[in-house]
């Protein structure tokens, strides 16, 4: 029962904080989401740290061991700030379209992780360069062929951005360090950051902290993150958590037609539906 129900738990905080994030991108400065991502994750670490003590033991142990592993985990968290202010500059004009980054993400990285030894199926293949197809006919006919060069030009550094910080994910977790200190020391340099580059900028700050949209947005994005790693550790297999998550795609789509009026329900739910069964073969 537990495995099903986390399940649905994620599903359901994946929309809410794709959701609550689009709405922060319409009322608040962009410069709002790395602050409370930050804070709200490093607090909900905070709060789950006696269960995961021991990951916190062997995180610290294994960077004292590879300085370079802590050098690209604060790597991450430096693009991390980059994508989150793009990706709000983004979603403000289109959801879909700041939806529609990770089918692309997902069938470069595939690809490259391919050329770089991984082995993939003939399938999988198929649903990665399929994938790149996909985003590329979305590029031309959906509804991010409504907009304009800059929005585009923040698609495409959207899916570079996504691209290193899976390759960072990928080259950190098998390499040994473990999520939870992943996420602690990313979010600490997302928070530090935000600290040096939003000097003096009071506004800012208090709408990050204390507006209703930024709270809420903070508490799905960082219980979003907790679920899904504490699964997919202990109880339900990487597989199963990607592909729940996958499947919010045609949810995303259908209510970006429906509540923003990007395009129209019918054809919002065929790109979401071509995604992703385009994908789900990557996961199995």
């Amino acid at each position: 029962m537990l495995p099903h129900l986390l399940l649905l738990l994620l599903f359901v905080l994946t929309i809410a904080h794709l959701v609550t994030l689009k709405i922060c991108s319409v009322r608040l400065d962009h410069r709002t989401a790395p602050v409370f991502v930050s804070v709200w994750v490093l607090a909900g670490l905070a709060a789950t740290a006696p269960v995961f003590a021991d990951l916190w033991r062997d995180g610290f142990t294994f960077l004292q061991q590879h300085p370079l592993m802590l050098a690209l985990a604060v790597g991450k968290g430096i693009l991390l700030y980059v994508l989150l202010v793009v990706s709000q500059q983004l979603m403000q004009i289109s959801l879909s379209s700041r939806h529609y980054v990770t089918p692309l993400a997902v069938g470069i990285l595939s690809v490259t992780n391919a050329l770089l030894g991984e082995q993939l199926a003939p399938g999988q293949w198929a649903s990665a360069l399929g994938l790149c197809a996909l985003a590329a006919a979305f590029f031309f006919k959906g509804h991010l062929s409504d907009l304009d060069n800059r929005s585009r030009i923040h698609y495409a550094l959207l899916v570079g951005l996504s691209v290193l910080l899976g390759s960072l994910d990928h080259a950190l977790l098998s390499r040994g360090m473990n999520w939870c200190m992943l996420l602690g020391v990313s979010h600490v340099v997302l928070l530090l950051l935000s600290v040096i580059l939003l000097r003096g900028q009071m506004m800012v700050w208090k709408s990050a902290l204390f507006a209703a949209p930024a709270i809420l947005a903070g508490l799905t994005y960082a219980a979003t993150e907790l679920v899904k790693f504490y699964q997919q550790v202990s109880i339900n297999p990487v597989t199963t958590v990607v592909t729940v998550q996958a499947s919010t795609k045609p949810v995303i789509m259908l209510l970006a037609a429906w509540v923003w009026k990007e395009r129209t329900a019918r054809e919002q739910l065929v790109w979401g539906v071509m995604a992703l069964l385009v994908m789900l073969p990557l996961f199995f």
